[in-house]
């Protein structure tokens, strides 16, 4: 899960936003551990951001859900988009500047790298893709919120933890690699919509993301720390 921008200036706006969110998460964890006399500040900030990012997940969800529907809101990214500029003067399909309308166009059409009219396959492949990666984000949230609320419910060891991480490991190392494979061939498929002269093809440009496996691997790690813990925990009680 990312944010992306064409222009320095929305870069910078959407760096801002973030930032000012992050510092409400702060305020609002600091000034209700001291109203309520807390001394689990860090674990107060950290459970609340999760919170927060799971909120934005959810939208997240939602958000190319909507957009799969606008024929109109389809634009080429990574690999696939380098080439097609590349070889744009092969392209036998409406190519901006258009004479018409884009919205009257009935065939697919590009302008830049950014398709008018694309086919509803790309899309919903492109949409499946993208809620795959925010799901795998969404997932780290949801163990990252669950380890914390624990821990400030001086339950650090509950069994739910470590096999938290352990589900959450598996749907990261599923769901972020598949995400971001799905989107590549959603580019691919999207730009194959497109005529091309001389029964030119886009080819399909896969690359395999490494660090769905490297967080899974920590997150694994992290399941078996907490239930080596719970057991201790056991083996423990009473002897103090």
């Amino acid at each position: 899960m990312q944010l992306t921008s064409d222009d320095l200036f929305s870069g910078l706006s959407m760096l801002a936003l973030v930032l000012v969110i992050a510092g409400l998460v702060v305020g609002f964890s600091i000034a209700r551990a001291r109203r309520h006399g807390s001394t689990t500040l860090a674990l107060d900030v950290t459970r609340n951001a999760s919170c927060v990012f799971l909120g934005l997940c959810c939208a997240g969800v939602v958000l190319p859900v909507f957009s799969a529907l606008d024929p109109n809101s389809m634009s080429l990214e990574g690999d696939v988009a380098q080439w097609v500029t590349q070889v744009q003067d092969q392209v036998l399909s409406p190519v901006c500047p258009f004479d018409d309308d884009v919205a009257n166009l009935a065939e697919t059409a590009l302008c830049g790298t950014w398709l008018s009219n694309a086919p509803l396959a790309p899309r919903l492949v492109l949409c499946l893709g993208r809620v795959l990666s925010v799901l795998a984000s969404g997932a780290i949230a949801w163990a990252i919120y669950n380890a914390t609320r624990r821990a400030g419910a001086r339950e650090p060891f509950h069994r739910s933890v470590s096999r938290t991480f352990g589900v959450v490991a598996i749907i990261v190392m599923v769901a972020g690699a598949l995400g971001e494979l799905v989107q590549q061939i959603a580019m691919t498929m999207a730009a194959r919509s497109l005529e091309w002269s001389d029964d030119l093809l886009p080819p399909f440009s896969l690359s395999i993301p490494l660090w769905p496996f490297a967080v899974a691997v920590g997150l694994f790690a992290l399941s078996a720390i907490f239930r080596y813990g719970a057991v201790l925990q056991r083996e423990t009680e009473g002897l103090v």
